[in-house]
């Protein structure tokens, strides 16, 4: 997967820290447990965590060199109880570190879902949870799936020869097996459908540039605006309406049994 640019991230995250926020303020904590952010991004939902954590530790991780380095940017210098790593959620190196788990928005990027949901249970003590929350499979046609679609298409196929896609977006009962089969025992999921309206085409497009650099990156650099739009005009087509990002949202609830 191509590294994210931090600062662009950081810039038009509004949507995802509102997603992320919206979970974070359901999430039960005493304040005293050590917790793990995989996919942490630029850093900020993992703050905030921490400030709900006085007595706690809080280790975010990420595959992305570039996000890291903003995150690390947030940690003031008298921080001891937040840390930052370039970490793939494949291959998480922790063994019962932690109490609790967290990703937001940050699995549907993992083909490997049974190799990822196992690393975070071994990341977890015994009576440990995890909450997931992810773009999942449903009815509604995914941007990303729009982005394969032009990706492959008479104007831009010759850039995408054997391309295989990014993302993967999980059938929620199969979510459900594959964390089974980590050793989890699901207590709760749930699925809706979101959506948020931006100020404007152009900040749409700008939005998804960012989180679309496995395909831009290629593209010549002339012909990278060109695909983000093509991809939002498809995209406004089947909405049918300008400048709205339509997405579903699976969140779900974990615990590890004790070991």
């Amino acid at each position: 997967m191509v590294d994210w640019d931090g600062d662009r991230y950081s810039d038009v995250s509004a949507l995802q820290r509102m997603v992320a926020e919206a979970s974070i303020r359901g999430l039960e904590l005493a304040g005293d447990e050590r917790l793990l952010d995989v996919g942490c991004g630029d850093g900020f939902i993992t703050m905030q965590l921490a400030e709900r954590l006085p007595r706690g530790s809080v280790v975010g991780v990420d595959a992305s060199r570039r996000m890291i380095e903003k995150a690390l940017g947030r940690v003031p210098a008298d921080q001891l109880r937040v840390q930052f790593h370039v970490d793939d959620a494949l291959a998480l190196p922790f063994d019962r570190d932690f109490d609790i788990a967290v990703s937001f928005n940050a699995l549907h990027w993992v083909h490997d879902q049974t190799t990822a949901l196992r690393g975070i249970a071994r990341s977890l003590d015994s009576g440990g949870r995890a909450v997931i929350q992810m773009v999942c499979a449903t009815d509604q046609r995914s941007i990303e799936d729009v982005a394969m679609e032009v990706a492959t298409g008479p104007r831009w196929q010759k850039h995408f020869s054997g391309y295989e896609p990014p993302h993967f977006h999980v059938e929620p009962g199969r979510f459900r097996e594959y964390a089974t089969e980590a050793g989890f025992t699901v207590t709760d999921l749930q699925t809706q459908t979101l959506q948020w309206q931006f100020d404007s085409t152009g900040d749409f497009a700008q939005w998804f540039a960012v989180g679309a650099s496995d395909w831009t990156a290629r593209l010549p650099d002339f012909e990278v605006g060109h695909f983000v739009d093509d991809v939002i005009e498809r995209y406004q087509e089947q909405i049918g309406e300008p400048a709205l990002f339509r997405f579903s949202q699976m969140r779900a609830a974990l615990t590890i049994a004790d070991r």
